[in-house]
């Protein structure tokens, strides 16, 4: 009988130890697996992010009205946010897949033509406040050489540095693209007053 008491305290033994390494581990694995590097905690991703990983083959705006608003809060980003030159490049990239492929071809300095426009805001200390699409919902469309298109007024209140705020009217063109059937802005000028 004492030998059956033997294997008995060795197996009692060895359960225990089995137990006791399952907790250890369980509490290891439950404490490292929560824990997060220091950067993950402390990275709130900024408006610039919003832009520069915005991808519109999965995201591209809905409506006429929604292009035009992206158009405008990527500028309003690039006249008033600090960014580094790739990030620059990326929403200008991303204006570029808003543009209609006509304007693009018509405007083969397109990107440098926005970047000298950005650095020249940025430097007369110029920035768009706040803006206003006007039509309250999606503009009248009508065809142009077999093309549709529409026109979305837009309204910009520019901040002119220390001058004040003064309101810009705009006209935006937009042309349904072949292909994707996305809207495109085809160009976009002042509105004269009337």
């Amino acid at each position: 009988m004492e030998k059956g008491g033997v294997s008995s305290a060795i197996i009692k033994s060895v359960v225990l130890v089995v137990l006791a390494a399952m907790i250890v581990l369980g509490i290891y694995m439950m404490l490292t697996r929560s824990k997060k590097s220091p950067t993950e905690e402390n990275y709130t991703p900024s408006v610039v992010d919003e832009f520069t990983t915005m991808n519109l083959e999965k995201n591209y705006p809905a409506s006429a009205r929604k292009v035009v608003e992206l158009f405008v809060r990527t500028m309003q980003v690039l006249y008033k946010e600090d960014y580094t030159d790739e990030q620059e490049d990326k929403m200008i990239a991303l204006l570029r897949g808003i543009m209609d492929d006509e304007l693009l071809v018509n405007n083969l300095n397109f990107d440098k033509d926005i970047k000298d426009e950005v650095k020249r805001k940025k430097s007369e200390d110029n920035s768009i406040s706040n803006f206003e699409v006007l039509q309250k919902r999606e503009p009248q469309e009508y065809k142009i050489d077999k093309r549709w298109m529409c026109q979305v007024d837009c309204i910009y209140y520019m901040r002119m540095g220390s001058q004040g705020t003064v309101t810009v009217d705009y006209a935006f063109i937009l042309r349904r693209d072949e292909v994707t059937n996305n809207w495109k802005i085809y160009g976009w000028a002042l509105k004269e007053d009337k």
